[in-house]
């Protein structure tokens, strides 16, 4: 899998920069993709252009850096605004928690040791990370998911970004059960949406709609009820890998 540093990737036409977004790749461990979390979209998006810039299978500095122009490029973000929401991502980052689930241990920690220093001569953040991410992002061996950035680069809500990433730990059947309650805790939403019917109309069905509409994936999902009250969702979708359009 072909990897490379962004550094300089400003200077390049935009055909090439086209074709190394087009082999930039997120990889995880599953302990992350299946973590309990809440981030704005651009917030998810820092965190995924930067896993874009690194190779997992090495050790991974702590610190990292994302200019505007890179973050603009690799998420499609107006440039003239992309500094402005690279800071408030990186801002976020720092406010933010995550709560993992290993090996029957609840592990509570945080993205980002310190406060990102913003670089703002060069247009840049520099972020460190907390020594307990860097266990799910850096040398990973086994039990992880990846997928190619390009296919969640255009995506505007972050419960679809979240909801692709749960689906492609399923690549290989393209089906996916999960609690409602699994789904909603992972998604931060746990204290929303009380009635199904609202949850369906406001997260599910706005989601599913966009990933068919943005992403690689044609995606049909499907309540399961127990009696009267739907205890899962029925995930089954399939990869398209032609380039959609933004309609």
């Amino acid at each position: 899998m072909k990897r490379f540093s962004l550094v300089g990737m400003v200077r390049k036409s935009s055909v090439e920069t086209l074709l190394d977004m087009h082999n930039l790749s997120i990889t995880k461990s599953n302990y992350l993709i299946e973590a309990r979390y809440k981030l704005p979209v651009q917030a998810q998006k820092l965190i995924l252009a930067c896993l874009g810039k690194i190779d997992p299978r090495h050790e991974i500095p702590k610190e990292i850096t994302m200019t505007g122009s890179e973050f603009s490029e690799l998420m499609g973000i107006d440039i003239k605004n992309s500094h402005r929401e690279l800071y408030k991502a990186a801002d976020k980052l720092y406010q933010s928690d995550i709560l993992i689930y290993e090996n029957g241990e609840e592990i509570e920690l945080s993205w980002v040791q310190e406060k990102a220093k913003k670089l703002k001569g060069e247009a840049a953040v520099r972020l460190v990370w907390s020594d307990r991410v860097l266990r799910y992002i850096s040398q990973i061996r086994g039990n992880f998911t990846s997928y190619k950035l390009r296919n969640i680069a255009e995506l505007q809500s972050s419960h679809s970004i979240r909801i692709y990433e749960l689906l492609m730990r399923f690549a290989d059947t393209g089906d996916r059960e999960i609690f409602l309650d699994d789904f909603k805790s992972i998604l931060g939403i746990s204290n929303k949406y009380p009635e199904f019917k609202v949850l369906n109309r406001d997260v599910i069905k706005l989601a599913v709609k966009e990933l068919n509409q943005r992403s690689n994936l044609v995606i049909n999902c499907t309540p399961i009820k127990r009696g009267r009250t739907v205890e899962k969702l029925r995930f089954d979708f399939k990869q398209n890998n032609q380039l959609k359009m933004d309609i």
